[in-house]
């Protein structure tokens, strides 16, 4: 080991593991190696026993080149692969450290009874690792009487949790009934467990609760939630074939519910197979198929979901629907006895399922990942001319290409109200509301970890209702009773269809070992320690780690009591960060004020019937439930994060390593198109590059993207400063306007609806930060971590 390194120890390990190597409880269930727990006969024996095995916890960090391998933590460095020098380490360490005077430092500083140390306790006073680590250091300073300290050890040897494991996403139900008949009783919804004081203490931290939308009996015509595998099964099922699409019998479309026949925003296939001439092409491309999914940026799934080709019958038994294919967002209709109609709807995958990586890489279409290839506002345009009058409904979706703003509730709040007509206190305030704008739409994979949905934690995670926002029946949306009745029969099974998707696995190589530090880092690194001088003020509650919000995943910290309150908890995440906490950019969650929260609560969505009982379940926001908790942005779950790029609420961060690192954040970037095909090139517009070998940085844990300088594909004085970070006079006045007007946003988004040049349509896949509601700061609490730290926690998130 490098003596000069040592030299600079003189602080005693100012952080014995220093603050990347956390808080331990040391909790884990030990046996000896017979089963029977009785107590070590040697100091060797307790050395190998119950103290070398949490060393593999510190040799995670503590070795040449680890986040440990700095100036105050380098008198407790271990050999990353020779266990045979640890016992020889600990006791030279332990000498430089002053050996026990009384007690050693190593336990002071380890356990949180001396400060410095901004890494938590890993041998915590009082539980089995301190007294094992206790005794044997008293065995160094005495071994003649060793014999009789280790007779009151007992525990017999610790067999540790991993640090790496993920459930990735879904239900914990789905996981229970993989292998239980019907009949077998589901075990409590983790998510109820997220109650007031249920994380009081806790590493990880709630702050906002769950709330039963379903448990009043007087809520005619709505399913409760199932209770047994049975009832999960059969509710799935119904929820799969409202879902799924795919041509499917019984498909959800928008606005229509699951009646296939007769409704307006319905597109003929003639007009669908007419598309390409709106591209300034000559013919009918051979990969026509191919070509729309990349210049709407809607995927091909990988199931068969047909379409006829022109002069094809959709009913010829021999090409049963036809031998074309959609992409996901669309689905052929079905007649009363199931026939093809040869019409087409459009389906909820517009935005709730993306692409990762390509089949061959591992990767591919997923159901569930937030869809940020897709420009909506350009399909629909088109969509629209080619002969679907009604595409301008579209104009709710997006500035540029992967955002959207689909969750622009005080518009429907205001067609939407269960008393009619409002003309109370908080009209005003609505109207004055603004707009959401620019959005990332959340993985559907996370909402089985998710107490409460939306970016600013807006709905109850049950308020089943607003998920099918887009399928209700027009009569519904403008509270008519018919289309609020299919809501009420149909919410709960396609909730319980999304709760069933599971996040997909990263597809590249992982560094194990990168990995376990990452874990430890992720689950205990205080960000708000002692020396790190963080910008942000410190959030009440938690221990001030990325766990703290974002929820606990490791094996070895959701089975560990000071996490969690049960292990069945595991990736739960509900907590909302206030916005002197988080500073991203708040249009979001500044439109959703209190009126909007209120009209919320008179709407249909928001479960009017169950305001002011005990089973409320309106917007969570309104005053009368949050209560004291400052409004903000909910931290979400993050299982899959590493396919759900770019970050932050409104995806204006392109990678993992500049929402860590916030000074390398771009100010105005575009990710790397696919290659157009051979032949095409300048011809036709591509989507974002999904595949894993071109476009994906392993390191950044993100896609590739260009930096862009004021002016290539932004106007100068307009959009951006030339030479400047600064945002523009001109966009500062639209902020205020499209920030205080109800539907001023949305009327700036018409011109899409103009005709749209090749380079237009280019051009949309820049984002610029200095648009309203597109601003890219914040999160840099972050700021604090070393870049060796960094590299940890990236790697870490490839596992979840």
């Amino acid at each position: 080991m490098n003596s000069a390194k040592r030299a600079h120890g003189a602080l005693v390990l100012a952080t014995l593991l220093v603050a990347a190597c956390g808080d331990y409880s040391g909790r884990s269930e030990g046996v000896s190696g017979d089963g029977s727990g009785s107590s070590p006969r040697s100091m060797g024996e307790l050395f190998a026993s119950q103290v070398q095995p949490r060393l593999d916890f510190c040799r995670s960090c503590h070795v040449d080149g680890g986040p440990g391998d700095v100036e105050n933590g380098q008198d407790f460095m271990l050999h990353p692969t020779d266990k045979s020098q640890d016992m020889a380490l600990l006791r030279l360490s332990w000498e430089r450290l002053g050996r026990n005077n009384p007690t050693s430092r190593i336990l002071l500083m380890a356990s949180g009874q001396e400060t410095p140390h901004s890494g938590g306790a890993p041998w915590p006073a009082g539980s089995d690792a301190y007294k094992a680590m206790d005794v044997l250091l008293k065995c160094f300073e005495n071994e003649s009487t060793c014999t009789g300290l280790l007779g009151g050890i007992g525990g017999g040897a610790v067999e540790e949790r991993p640090l790496l494991g993920s459930r990735h996403g879904g239900h914990l139900w789905f996981d229970f009934c993989q292998d239980q008949g019907d009949d077998a009783v589901l075990p409590p919804d983790p998510r109820s467990r997220v109650v007031p004081g249920a994380s009081d203490g806790k590493a990880v931290h709630f702050n906002a609760y769950w709330a039963d939308c379903h448990a009043d009996p007087e809520l005619v015509g709505e399913q409760a939630q199932p209770k047994t595998c049975g009832d999960l099964r059969a509710s799935w099922a119904i929820g799969d074939r409202l879902m799924r699409g795919n041509g499917g019998e019984g498909s959800g479309t928008f606005f229509a519910g699951d009646k296939q026949e007769g409704q307006f925003l319905q597109m003929s296939i003639d007009a669908y197979n007419r598309l390409w001439r709106f591209w300034g092409l000559n013919e009918r491309p051979a990969d026509f198929d191919y070509l729309v999914a990349e210049r709407y940026g809607m995927p091909l799934a990988p199931y068969p979901n047909p379409y006829p080709l022109p002069d094809e019958d959709p009913n010829d038994p021999l090409k049963p629907g036809g031998s074309g294919q959609l992409p996901a967002f669309m689905t052929q209709l079905r007649g009363p006895n199931g026939e093809w109609t040869g019409r087409v709807g459009f389906t909820c995958h517009a935005c709730h399922s993306g692409a990762a990586g390509l089949p061959e890489e591992g990767g591919g279409f997923h159901y569930g990942l937030g869809n940020n290839l897709q420009d909506i506002a350009l399909m629909s345009r088109e969509v629209g001319e080619s002969g679907l009058s009604p595409g301008v409904i579209f104009a709710l979706f997006g500035t540029s290409r992967g955002t959207n703003n689909a969750s622009d509730v005080n518009v429907f709040f205001l067609a939407n109200q269960n008393t009619g007509l409002r003309l109370d206190q908080y009209t005003l305030g609505m109207l004055l509301s603004g707009s959401t704008a620019s959005g990332d739409t959340p993985s559907w994979w996370n909402m089985g970890s998710r107490p409460l949905k939306f970016q600013d934690g807006y709905f109850a995670g049950d308020s089943s209702r607003v998920d099918l926002i887009f399928y209700t029946p027009i009569d519904g949306v403008l509270g008519g009773q018919s289309g609020e009745d299919w809501v009420r029969a149909h919410a709960q099974h396609a909730d319980k269809w999304i709760l069933s998707l599971k996040s997909p696995e990263y597809p590249l190589p992982v560094d194990t070992a990168l990995a376990e530090r990452g874990a430890i880092l992720f689950h205990s690194k205080d960000l708000w320690g002692a020396g790190l001088d963080n910008p942000a003020p410190r959030p009440e509650g938690g221990n001030g780690s990325c766990a703290s919000c974002h929820g606990a995943y490791s094996p070895r910290y959701v089975h560990d009591a000071s996490y969690l309150a049960d292990p069945s908890m595991e990736g739960v995440a509900s907590n909302i960060a206030a916005h002197e906490v988080i500073r991203t950019d708040r249009r979001r969650a500044d439109t959703n004020n209190e009126a909007v929260n209120q009209y919320g609560s008179t709407s249909f969505l928001g479960y009017p019937e169950t305001i002011g009982t005990e089973h409320d379940c309106g917007p969570r926001n309104r005053e009368e439930i949050r209560g004291d908790r400052p409004l903000g942005y909910l931290a979400p779950p993050l299982y899959g994060v590493w396919a759900s790029a770019p970050y932050l609420h409104n995806g204006s961060v392109p990678d993992a390593w500049t929402l860590l690192k916030p000074d390398e954040r771009p100010k105005i970037w575009r990710r790397v198109s696919t290659p157009a095909p051979e032949g095409m090139e300048g011809k036709v517009v591509m989507g974002y590059d999904v595949s894993m070998a071109r476009a994906y940085d392993p390191k950044k844990l993100g896609w590739k993207y260009d930096a862009l300088a004021c002016g290539m594909g932004t106007l100068p004085f307009i959009d951006c400063n030339p030479g400047s970070d600064s945002t523009p006079l001109v966009q500062r006045v639209l902020h205020a306007l499209y920030g205080n007007v109800l539907l001023a946003w949305n009327l700036g988004q018409l011109p899409i609806f103009l005709q749209v040049s090749q380079q237009q349509a280019e051009d949309r896949k820049i984002y610029n930060t200095h648009l309203y509601s597109q601003g890219n700061q914040g999160h840099d609490f972050a700021a604090v971590l070393t870049d060796t730290e960094r590299e940890a926690i990236i790697e870490y998130l490839k596992t979840l």
